[in-house]
């Protein structure tokens, strides 16, 4: 039994010299530079271009607007239409008769997304700055006239208010069977619905489309609106659709006014702000920031204020994978998306729900997928598996195996080791523990040692046999070597690397497996350009069995040799246990056939 000098007091946050804070990306670092979209996904950008009549066209008023990459030449997406009034109006009409609204019809002809470019809502985009147009030179009366799409329009004039008109716009939507229903429900969710059952059936070589007319009114304003249209993305900072995704999948938004639409998946638009970057969906939605940490979208009209707009910027701030300047930063490394109010943008984990919190999140940033995805992942992990893969080779190993496998540090009884590892955090990797300027009261943080009595209790309650449920207790104990060796391992650990920490495992002296825990990192590893290691079996002969070959040095591996030199009565399931849990590359990924044996599949199961 421990007496209780031997106990430390309760685990507060993890003992660090060197925060994660020191060698992030702030905006204040690397001479002022402020990131921006291109950082955050680089490649290439999209733009909008508006076309007017021309040799091409076909219809009478015909416009098109046309999708571009900044990289390459030709439209991507493009959608056409022409627009007529019934009545002219003459100039000198008078002000009663400015007052009585005509109708305008428009006809949508083309709406096209190439196939490499769907499922991004592109179509929904164009169309949506087509009705735009269309309600600016037609419908409004708010000194808008087109501005943004620069058409010399003869509605234009001298005049302080402008001939308005209701628009009758028309289109068919022409479906086969493999997208029956799917172009209506398409053009439905953007406001049109079915204008007549008159449905036209086409055969053409073999295959049976239908041509579905549908239609979208839209009304002249009655007075000057104090509320914002849709703004269009016309001549203005280059934009890029992105999917915003959680562990789940696409995130979930609240909406401003709540009700039916209080939680809804959007297509997201990202473009450049003067001050960072805004998210929009295609359809003129901007995602808002409040001070109190909720996170809505905003219909047009419901963006009526400027006192709010720079709620929607938000500051990308690049977290370096790197200490120095010497070597590139990873395509995976994380990023924090930070409000005006300097919260930060993350992903409730239970609700799916956008929200900020004070505490920092993270997010990946996937420019060939043009995903950002809200990740459990940290700077403090992501670093210690950077110089994981740094220090962890062949020979590492045998060092360590040499000075630590004559278990000359000293002794201890189980509950001393558990006492110890109460100084210990159960989670080192979250950003919190290692940064003392968030304060203790935002945060829980477990000891190791209360996590331990946890796990074996949930063990217990599982009725797993009593060796597991040791297991659970002890596995862990691997930590307690900083508290026998302080002056080597732990200030190793306290400054440039805690080996104690169990970690992914994997074998070393063999060809890391593609599947391998953060692999961005293999290329520092020097194992990595020695042949000796990179055949087969490595330096191991075929099928020698995982109890003859060397992982890297863990805490956990440490445990599994400290059991067998002391002869433990634990079967050999439960030194598997210890040993293997965190090899996942092979129980999971079913990697290392060529050096396991017989034995090794029995284990497998545990």
């Amino acid at each position: 039994m421990t007496s209780y000098h031997c106990i430390p007091p309760p685990a507060k946050k993890a003992k660090c010299e060197t925060s994660w804070r020191s060698w992030r990306g702030d905006l204040k670092a690397s001479n002022g530079k402020r990131f921006g979209l291109q950082d955050l996904l680089p490649g290439f950008t999209l733009r909008l271009e508006h076309r007017e009549g021309g040799a091409v066209s076909t219809h009478r008023g015909e416009e098109r607007i046309l999708l571009f990459r900044s990289d390459k030449p030709g439209a991507i997406a493009k959608i056409i239409y022409s627009s007529e009034i019934d009545d002219q109006t003459s100039l000198q009409s008078s002000v009663a008769e400015l007052q009585k609204n005509n109708i305008a019809h428009a006809r949508i002809h083309v709406l096209d997304v190439k196939s490499q470019y769907r499922g991004r809502d592109l179509g929904g985009l164009l169309f949506s700055e087509a009705i735009t147009h269309l309600r600016s030179k037609y419908c409004d009366n708010d000194g808008n006239d087109d501005d943004e799409f620069n058409v010399n329009s003869p509605l234009k004039s001298e005049y302080k208010q402008k001939q308005l008109y209701d628009v009758n716009c028309s289109l068919e939507a022409e479906e086969d069977v493999t997208r029956h229903g799917k172009l209506i429900d398409f053009y439905t969710r953007l406001g049109c619905h079915v204008a007549s059952k008159r449905v036209q059936y086409m055969n053409d070589n073999d295959f049976v489309y239908r041509k579905v007319p549908m239609q979208i009114t839209l009304k002249a304003a009655a007075t000057t609106s104090k509320n914002r249209k849709r703004s269009s993305l016309m001549c203005k900072a280059p934009f890029l659709p992105v999917q915003l995704v959680g562990d789940a999948g696409k995130l979930t938004v609240k909406s401003f006014r709540g009700g039916s639409e209080a939680g809804i998946k959007f297509d997201w638009l990202i473009s450049q702000a003067d001050d960072g970057i805004m998210f929009s969906t295609t359809h003129g939605h901007v995602l808002y920031a409040s001070p109190s940490g909720d996170v809505v979208i905003l219909s047009p009209d419901d963006q009526t204020s400027d006192s709010i707009e720079s709620w929607s910027i938000f500051d990308p701030i690049h977290i370096s994978d790197e200490i120095d300047d010497r070597e590139e930063n990873s395509p995976r490394s994380l990023w924090e998306l930070r409000s005006c109010h300097g919260t930060f943008l993350t992903a409730d984990p239970v609700s799916k729900y956008f929200s900020c919190t004070k505490l920092p999140s993270f997010w990946q940033a996937n420019g060939s997928d043009l995903r950002l995805a809200c990740v459990s992942d940290t700077p403090p992990r992501r670093h210690h598996y950077l110089q994981c893969w740094k220090l962890q080779t062949h020979d590492y190993v045998l060092s360590m195996r040499s000075r630590f496998l004559n278990f000359s540090l000293g002794k201890a009884t189980l509950f001393e080791a558990l006492g110890w590892i109460h100084a210990f955090p159960a989670y080192p990797f979250h950003a919190w523990s290692s940064d003392d300027t968030v304060e203790s009261s935002m945060v829980s943080s477990p000891s190791l040692r209360t996590l331990s009595y946890l796990m074996a209790e949930a063990a217990r309650d599982e009725g797993l046999p009593d060796w597991v449920q040791l297991v659970a207790l002890i596995h862990e104990l691997g930590e307690a070597v900083k508290k026998l060796d302080p002056n080597n391992t732990g200030k190793m650990a306290d400054s440039i690397y805690d080996w104690t920490i169990s970690t992914r495992s994997r074998v070393v002296g063999y060809p890391v497996p593609d599947c391998a825990t953060f692999s961005e990192f293999r290329h520092l590893n020097t194992d990595s350009l020695d042949v000796r290691y990179n055949t087969d079996t490595g330096v191991y002969e075929s099928n020698c069995g995982l109890d003859s070959v060397m992982l890297v040095w863990t805490g956990a591996e440490f445990m599994y040799h400290l059991l067998r030199h002391n002869n433990t009565a634990l079967p050999m399931e439960a030194l598997a246990m210890v040993r293997y849990f965190l090899l996942g590359d092979w129980h999971e990924h079913h990697e290392y056939t060529p050096i396991t044996n017989e034995c090794d599949n029995d284990m497998l199961p545990w």
